[in-house]
């Protein structure tokens, strides 16, 4: 009783409903956040929860709660948090589900006026919903009667106001706790209707059951990632959210507790009884404190006009095999689905995972087949294209906003210059991990890899002072690399050729530098070491310290040159890069 009669002397009992209100708004940081994770639970915070009712309004009409018209249906409500902000008018025309029963018990208190009760969308009356006419006996529904014989009613107009869980099944950070996250009745259903991949999605598992279920006099009012434009989720938007756009605004993940990502979440109002009308939609971007800043604008595309369809892939031998890597120096072989497939003409690989932002950190040139399923083989024939693809995407700087923007194929033809600019700027990016290998051990036998990206002519090379008599020995027996051949072809720009000229003295003081270097660290054992290889191995040593730096400064200026052309060739749309947010 003494501890428990100080405790009440130091704090007062809290009965402000505000107060009350903003303490449950923060029950997310109490539960077990691995469960959350795993549900893909993220609570929205109560200003953006306000601004959407703002939304609601304009689209609606100001008093739209009041004429008894519409009901409201929120089937991931978790603490409530969207519906904090509603009209208390609106309450007894709103209904509640959530899968936790302490949640259910939770809203039962703070809505007394509204339906709230356990339910598990994404499996509970799944057969009922998806096999009305076929089913044998009489269903026994969870859903309450209520609910059901409104759902019915011709005269009443449906609100699905949702933040539904942000899982993705098998995602490539949090395999081990999202795996079987997806594996939910309306998945199945799903998967009878070929939906494809967006399946893996559990917000798309919200939206297919809701396009089942719900009247056509229905407006979608939820809380996602932008997945409108993703490869993967085209398909279905075409086909199961080909409806109206009404409004919405974007902000910052970080605005939820426990996101890690950044990238923008999206409240987005769709109107579910008219067709879709444009193909770019217009949201405004809101700040965190939920002011707008901005507009943006997303074009929605078709599968076809992605980036990675620019050119066709060649087709890899099925009896020519090199050992997979995983980076410029590292084999990597206990993966289940080995990609070790090359061609007698291969040059190099390009990881162009996905076509967006998001993935562009995975995008990389190594001399040998890329253990990733983005990969694909560089030859003579695509070779401009393909490094200009990797330069498009890794030069603009990536945002929160432009996370999820896809790159696309350019819609005019890019000029000599700008592929030519492309190609000398990746040949120094850090995402060219090209590299030359001496005796690899793969699958019992050894392999020679050359690095076909290797910039200068063996003629000049021999004036050089190289401090290794093996090299000079190799030099006198081995032919030029492809890319120190194209370079002699081609009318460089002054940028590109300034490029090549800071790279030359780089490149001067490895040779001179060899016999005071552990060159064995990075594999260097030939005389076209990989630009992965040189850069890494002074930089141990702190060799060339300046000329580093001033290729650098070189590799940016070329990078701002090439930078708004990207935009000018259509890779990217206008309105969709940002320098700073």
């Amino acid at each position: 009783m003494k501890d428990y009669e100080y405790f009440w002397s130091v704090y007062d009992y809290v009965s402000n409903i505000e107060t009350i209100n903003g303490i449950h708004a923060k029950l997310d940081r109490l539960t077990d956040d691995s469960q959350r994770r795993f549900e893909g639970e993220f609570f929205t915070p109560l200003h953006f929860g306000q601004k959407a009712v703002h939304y609601w309004s304009e689209v609606l009409g100001k008093n739209w709660f009041k004429t008894g018209k519409y009901r409201i249906w929120d089937m991931a409500a978790g603490t409530g948090n969207l519906e904090y902000h509603l009209p208390s008018e609106a309450y007894k025309y709103l209904y509640m589900s959530t899968l936790h029963g302490s949640e259910a018990d939770h809203l039962k208190k703070v809505f007394p006026a509204a339906t709230c009760f356990k339910y598990d969308y994404l499996n509970d009356d799944v057969e009922y919903v998806f096999n009305k006419t076929s089913l044998p006996f009489a269903p026994n529904w969870k859903l309450p009667k209520k609910l059901r014989d409104e759902l019915a009613d011709p005269n009443i107009t449906w609100i699905v106001y949702i933040n539904p869980p942000f899982a993705t099944a098998q995602d490539a950070k949090q395999k081990k706790s999202k795996t079987g996250v997806s594996k939910t009745r309306v998945e199945l259903a799903m998967d009878m209707a070929n939906t494809g991949h967006a399946k893996r999605e559990l917000l798309v598992q919200f939206m297919f059951r809701i396009k089942h279920e719900l009247p056509k006099n229905t407006y979608l009012g939820m809380f996602s990632k932008l997945f409108l434009n993703a490869p993967d989720s085209i398909e279905f938007r075409e086909k199961y959210l080909n409806c109206k756009y009404e409004k919405g605004f974007v902000f910052y993940s970080k605005n939820f507790h426990g996101v890690t990502g950044k990238y923008p979440i999206s409240f987005m109002i769709w109107n579910l009884s008219k067709k879709m009308q444009h193909k770019t939609i217009q949201i405004d971007i809101s700040n965190n404190n939920g002011l707008n800043i901005g507009t943006k604008h997303i074009q929605l595309i078709s599968k076809k006009e992605v980036l990675n369809n620019w050119f066709k892939r060649p087709k890899n031998s099925n009896d020519y095999i090199l050992p997979p890597f995983s980076n410029g120096i590292s084999i990597k072989v206990e993966n289940t689905d080995i990609r070790h497939r090359a061609r007698h003409d291969f040059l190099a690989s390009i990881c162009s995972k996905g076509n967006d932002f998001q993935n562009a950190k995975y995008v990389t040139i190594l001399s040998s087949p890329n253990v990733s399923a983005g990969a694909f083989t560089v030859i003579e024939e695509n070779f401009e294209k393909a490094l200009t693809l990797h330069a498009v995407r890794k030069i603009p700087k990536q945002t929160w906003l432009n996370d999820r923007n896809q790159f696309l194929i350019p819609h005019t033809e890019p000029s000599n210059e700008f592929l030519n600019d492309c190609v000398v700027w990746s040949l120094f990016s850090l995402s060219n991990e090209t590299t030359s290998l001496k005796n690899v051990a793969y699958l019992g036998n050894n392999y020679q890899i050359k690095n076909n990206f290797y910039p200068f002519l063996i003629e000049e090379i021999k004036l050089w002072d190289i401090k290794e008599s093996d090299f000079r020995q190799q030099l006198t027996l081995d032919e030029n690399r492809f890319v120190a051949l194209w370079i002699t072809q081609k009318e460089l720009s002054t940028e590109a050729k300034l490029m090549l000229e800071k790279a030359k003295i780089v490149y001067k003081l490895f040779y001179e530098n060899l016999h005071q270097m552990t060159t064995n660290k990075w594999k260097i054992d030939t005389w076209d070491a990989g630009w992965y290889q040189i850069r890494r191995c002074l930089a141990d040593h702190n060799l060339a310290s300046d000329p580093l730096k001033e290729l650098t400064s070189a590799n940016e200026q070329l990078a701002k040159k090439i930078a708004p052309l990207i935009e000018e060739f259509g890779f990217l749309d206008k309105d969709e890069v940002y320098e700073s947010i």
